[in-house]
């Protein structure tokens, strides 16, 4: 496939889009909004040839799953993680968002303990406070090259009121692609404390040049019958606004007591479009995957190699999965409300302010880095000019 496809720049306002149209609302038209974890790279053409076939067939009535869903599901799973499901372990959920909440929902009851990883992406969090449970926060630690779980330090806190451990893999906003012995350490801690293991692998396809993605779905047995997977390719296609979503759930009574609750919920029918496209995303377009991955490795390598040369305040040390960069900018001496202000006013420049993802990331910014080469360019010498105002080196302005 042609390289040039991720170059070319797609205006994406005007189509109610969450990542610009909303933005501008709240900051402005003349803002780069770099927050929202969507790509700004038009969809594989054999997702795009699908929608159009529904659009051309005219009627858009109540839609069923392909009865190829289960195992294209599982064939992707196999192909691409070497994890071996079965078709009946599959279920849809609209979202991995919503599948989280219905678990949390099934598996504990108001008042439980569970364990996440900080900072996290919101909809993880939320899934705990909004049930009226209880969060254990278990602070990542950077150790000057990459970020760990301490696993230790929550064992003082461990009692039976703490009923489930929520993971997220590739790790959002940081970046870290857990490793297999990373993985045993969490498997170790769950059985020794009865804990459900849910994991989020939503980015598990988006993972950088020399790394290799490990799921929980490669652990043991015994851990098989303690966990729920939540896998999709709308992040690896970009086509979140195409909601679906799986959930692998390996043991039976777990995987009977969660179609209750999705049957409780009303979640019986998936949108027309995604049963449209179930098949070419997970059969047709592995290869616009694979040039995904090279391109937000080139643009990875760009923002962190750009940063250290000409922004050395901004410290980022390149993700290992994710299209997200984690930027620490405590040394520009700011607070997280100064210089979110400076992006917007000097730089018109959006980002996540560290603290979105809970106080543990408070310090750093996250930025979407899955647009066109020329618009990271553009952002970065944006950037650049609010840097030399917070700088005590001479910057050249651009």
């Amino acid at each position: 496939m042609e390289r040039a496809y991720f170059d070319e720049v797609v205006n994406r306002r005007g189509t109610n889009c969450a990542k610009y149209d909303e933005m501008d609302e709240k900051y402005g038209k003349d803002v780069l909004h770099c927050g929202v974890a969507d790509m700004d790279f038009r969809v594989p053409a054999p997702i795009r040839e699908a929608c159009r076939k529904v659009t051309d067939h005219g009627i858009f009535g109540y839609t069923n799953l392909p009865s190829c869903y289960p195992a294209v599901v599982r064939e992707w799973i196999q192909r691409e993680y070497g994890c071996l499901v079965k078709d009946e372990w599959i279920l849809f959920s609209p979202r991995i968002n919503i599948g989280l909440n219905m678990a949390v929902e099934t598996f504990t009851k108001p008042g439980d303990k569970i364990i996440v990883h900080t900072p996290a992406y919101p909809a993880l969090t939320d899934a705990v406070k909004k049930h009226d449970r209880t969060m254990i926060e278990s602070p990542l630690e950077w150790n000057g090259t990459r970020w760990n779980m301490n696993l230790s330090a929550l064992e003082s806190e461990m009692d039976s009121s703490v009923k489930m451990m929520i993971l997220c893999n590739p790790h959002n906003p940081t970046g870290r692609v857990w490793e297999a012995a990373e993985l045993r350490a969490v498997e170790s801690f769950c059985l020794r404390h009865d804990l459900l293991l849910l994991s989020d692998e939503i980015h598990a396809d988006i993972v950088r040049q020399g790394r290799k993605f490990c799921s929980i779905l490669s652990l043991s047995e015994q851990m098989r019958k303690k966990m729920i997977v939540y896998q999709s390719v709308t992040k690896t296609f970009n086509i979140p606004g195409i909601m679906f979503s799986n959930m692998i759930i390996p043991d039976d009574s777990m995987r009977q007591a969660m179609k209750k609750t999705v049957d409780r919920e009303g979640f019986h029918n998936p949108n027309i479009f995604a049963a449209a496209v179930i098949e070419p995303a997970y059969r047709e377009c592995e290869q616009w995957k694979r040039e995904l991955n090279h391109r937000l490795d080139e643009n990875m390598r760009y923002l962190t190699g750009y940063l250290k040369e000409n922004m050395p305040l901004f410290e980022l040390t390149e993700p290992e999965g994710t299209f997200l960069a984690w930027i620490d900018y405590r040394k520009t001496g700011l607070t997280e409300e100064q210089i979110l202000q400076l992006f917007l006013e000097k730089a018109k420049v959006s980002v996540y302010g560290g603290s979105h993802f809970g106080e543990a990331g408070r310090g750093y910014i996250r930025l979407n880095a899955a647009v066109p080469k020329c618009v990271l360019e553009e952002i970065l010498n944006r950037i650049e000019k609010a840097y030399f105002l917070v700088s005590n080196e001479e910057k050249h302005v651009r």
